[in-house]
């Protein structure tokens, strides 16, 4: 595989080409930068999973260029940021907990890609690759919601 800049962006610093579970290891590289984030003056996670999403679409169109075979890569993982950040951004995320909870809740979607999440991934090119991701994300906020609120009503 050729190191271009797509293949450097699309695989998020090359963590997607980790032995094992390389979405994960995407997800996971997000991770510092989002609590590190939590102490701005105002977290940015709308902008920052939208930049995501952006550099996930192009990159995604030239690497697909290049190898015009693959549909998905695998070690394709920028999407997986741009869904994080989205999911931050989705349930307001303003704590430890809350990365935790979006970390956790976002993967699961991702990985187990029930509907309409499988659906999104079909869609042709990149925007195939970045929906079903930003589908995941909004999955992952509902439940995180959902669980907040169910908490709330126990109290």
């Amino acid at each position: 595989m050729l190191l271009t800049p797509s293949v450097f962006i699309g695989s998020l610093a090359l963590s997607g080409f980790a032995p094992r579970a390389r979405g994960t290891a995407g997800t996971l590289l997000c991770v510092p930068f989002a609590v590190a984030l939590l102490y701005a003056p105002t977290q940015p996670w709308l902008a920052i999973a939208l930049v995501a999403a952006a550099a996930s679409w192009i990159s995604g169109v030239y690497v697909l260029r290049k190898l015009p075979g693959l549909k998905d890569p695998g070690w394709f993982v920028m999407d997986e940021a741009a869904g994080f950040f989205m999911t931050l951004a989705l349930i307001g995320a303003d704590s430890p907990l809350d990365i935790f909870a979006g970390l956790l809740t976002f993967r699961l979607y991702d990985i187990a890609k029930p509907w309409p999440v499988r659906s999104f991934e079909r869609l042709p090119g990149s925007m195939g690759i970045l929906l079903d991701d930003l589908v995941a994300a909004v999955l992952a906020a509902w439940t995180w919601q959902t669980a907040l609120l169910l908490v709330d009503q126990l109290k």
